[in-house]
């Protein structure tokens, strides 16, 4: 009877032990599994890293694990545009994602992209980081979001590895095991942001959490039936209570003028801050709704597309095979205005029959009433590849 008791005992011990390391494995510090440059017309955008609590090169399971991983950007462009920045997550999350699951992370897709609305430069480090509770999005070290749910994370992570990756070189650099070219590896470390840039970002995101927060204070006032004057009185509006946080006279009225210079000189340096890195004229954020069009959108025009590709028969006979990226932009009625190759292939037959197979598929469905603008313009990725 004793030994039974201690037979158990040891099996609870052991037991323990098992989860303790495993939850150890699990939520460690992810390590640098690969290392890969995205490039657009020949030239470099950013450097991009990822991280996995355990190395592999196998995308499907990197993809499967439940552990901390991250992704990293590090910018290499004298300028990064913020929009096709956005569009770059919004296009890989539609093209490698059902129907099912656009619609269930819609939402998280929406907040994830409005948190992207900064002019990036070289240097910057754009983070996401998948944690055992949830996703955090930051840049040069200061967070600027999270979601809730982690399994979204995944989702993002397709969008580099993924059935349709940006290229199949950049999803082959990134799935290396750690086993990285010196050269590479160098770059991506020694690729980082200034003290100054890090500084004026910290107070620019500081300043629209609070500038959100009083929106969202007046516009909550706003909705009140006011107290001393009837119902059907003008409610005071959103702007007089903005000029009366920002407005001179009123702070020099005051018999205590000394504080002046320094209230107004840090209002002044953090709206300059505010729009020389926000891009608030960009477009206006994108809601569950909106995304989820454009998305289901832009999926039936890359599918669309491939429908149109015939393989060039010389190429065939000869056994070439490429990638090509291109950006195709159609108007509202989905006539083709522009088709640009981003990245080419080597053969140029192949360059040209993915340009005929847009022309030939001209005119595309017609964009979604939701959508704005005169018209649309979207990238894909064509591969020629020769099975047997």
């Amino acid at each position: 009877m004793k030994n039974s008791r201690t037979i158990s005992a040891l099996i609870v011990k052991f037991a323990i032990l098992v989860a303790l390391s495993l939850s150890a494995k699990l939520y460690a510090d992810p390590l640098l599994n690969g290392v890969a440059t995205h490039s657009e017309l020949g030239k470099e955008q950013f450097i991009a890293g990822l991280f996995t609590s355990t190395l592999s090169t196998s995308s499907n399971s990197i993809l499967s694990t439940q552990e901390k991983k991250r992704l990293q950007v590090r910018v290499l462009a004298p300028h990064l545009s913020s929009r096709r920045f956005r569009r770059m997550w919004i296009e890989g999350m539609a093209i490698n994602s059902s129907p099912s699951e656009l619609e269930k992370y819609a939402r998280d897709m929406a907040n994830f992209s409005n948190m992207m609305k900064i002019k990036m430069i070289a240097g910057d480090i754009f983070t996401i980081d998948r944690t055992e509770e949830s996703v955090q999005i930051s840049i040069n070290g200061i967070l600027l979001g999270e979601i809730d749910d982690p399994q979204f994370f995944d989702l993002i992570l397709r969008t580099w590895i993924g059935p349709v990756p940006l290229s199949s070189e950049f999803r082959n650099d990134l799935l290396t095991e750690g086993s990285i070219k010196p050269g590479p590896l160098t770059r991506f470390e020694t690729t980082k942001p200034s003290d100054e840039r890090i500084a004026a970002i910290e107070s620019a995101v500081s300043f629209k959490r609070a500038d959100n927060a009083n929106s969202k204070q007046v516009i909550a006032s706003a909705k009140k039936p006011s107290v001393i004057a009837p119902i059907s009185a003008p409610v005071i509006k959103a702007p007089v209570a903005k000029i009366q946080l920002a407005a001179p006279t009123v702070v020099e009225a005051t018999p205590e003028p000394t504080a002046t210079p320094v209230v107004i000189a840090s209002i002044v340096r953090a709206e300059k801050l505010d729009e020389s890195i926000f891009d608030d004229d960009d477009e206006d954020d994108l809601t569950a709704e909106s995304l989820l069009k454009e998305q289901l959108y832009y999926s039936q025009l890359a599918k669309y597309t491939h429908k149109y590709l015939q393989y060039p028969s010389r190429a065939w006979d000869r056994g070439r095979e490429g990638n090509i990226r291109l950006k195709v932009t159609i108007d509202r009625k989905g006539k083709v205005k522009e088709t640009v190759i981003l990245d080419s292939a080597r053969f140029k037959s192949l360059n040209k029959e993915a340009k005929k197979a847009v022309s030939r598929a001209s005119p595309y469905p017609v964009m979604p009433d939701e959508l704005k603008g005169d018209d649309y313009s979207f990238t894909f990725r064509i591969a020629f590849k020769i099975t047997k």
